[in-house]
């Protein structure tokens, strides 16, 4: 990973005169209408002068990185890493700033996952934050559980209590309840490591649940309901989104 990190790597020290850090104006105006005619949105010209922002997602199997200006998400890529996160992540960051004339120092903001969940993966998603920061030296960075972007998969579903579930080894779970508000999906207190049995007598019902903790564990009763599987596992556009209330 460390040879990823070099100074011949546009995406991490590229300059270009007259931009602001973390703004597309002057001279990145040009840069400002290819994001704002982006194919994840209409042409908008007040986006020219949004801040930008990406996510990094790499907690899980499948990785993905996302790129938004102000409050729009304007292009998620997802990816299968297993164990590439490290060369995974960089390449495809590289190209998406690059897709829409952007370099690191136009980056205001940095959202990362920060688990649970794989420590190589979390790993690799923090470093390049953390690098990205060393050399941008106004780019915010936004800690984001993991559980909560998991959560956003379920935003628009109809249910009155959610549960993301995910395996915590040595036969238990790490489960967070969350319940919708006005302003999006709410952690109901703290995550916490429990036994599924005893999660099962306790659970608030109806509840829907989601999470890559459901494929190693068997959680059912009345009143339980599991999501389908392409809602258990983290997605940058998720990411972004938590990440983007968070920075607010």
């Amino acid at each position: 990973m460390v040879a990823c990190l070099s100074r011949s790597t546009p995406l991490y020290f590229g300059e270009r005169a007259g931009a602001r850090p973390g703004r597309l104006g002057g001279a990145g105006r040009v840069a400002g209408s290819r994001l704002a005619c982006g194919a994840w949105g209409e042409y908008n010209p007040a986006a020219m002068e949004e801040p930008i922002s990406i996510a990094i997602e790499t907690s899980s199997q499948r990785g993905g990185v996302a790129l938004g200006a102000g409050d729009g998400l304007v292009e998620p890529v997802a990816f299968r890493a297993d164990r590439r996160h490290a060369v995974q992540v960089v390449a495809r960051l590289e190209e998406l700033l690059r897709r829409h004339g952007l370099r690191a120092a136009d980056l205001a903001e940095v959202y990362v996952s920060i688990g649970p969940g794989s420590f190589t993966g979390l790993r690799v998603g923090i470093t390049v934050a953390r690098v990205l920061a060393q050399f941008v030296p106004a780019l915010r960075c936004v800690a984001v559980p993991t559980a909560q972007a998991v959560a956003e998969n379920a935003a628009g579903l109809d249910f009155e209590n959610l549960g993301v579930v995910m395996d915590a080894g040595e036969g238990q779970v790490y489960v967070v309840l969350f319940r919708p508000t006005a302003d999006g999906l709410a952690p109901v207190g703290p995550g916490r490591v429990i036994r599924p049995q005893r999660f099962v007598e306790q659970v608030p019902r109806p509840v829907l649940l989601i999470g890559e903790g459901l494929g190693y564990h068997r959680i059912e009763g009345g009143g339980i309901l599991v999501g389908e599987e392409s809602l258990w596992l983290p997605r940058a556009e998720g990411l972004w989104r938590v990440g983007r209330r968070m920075a607010a």
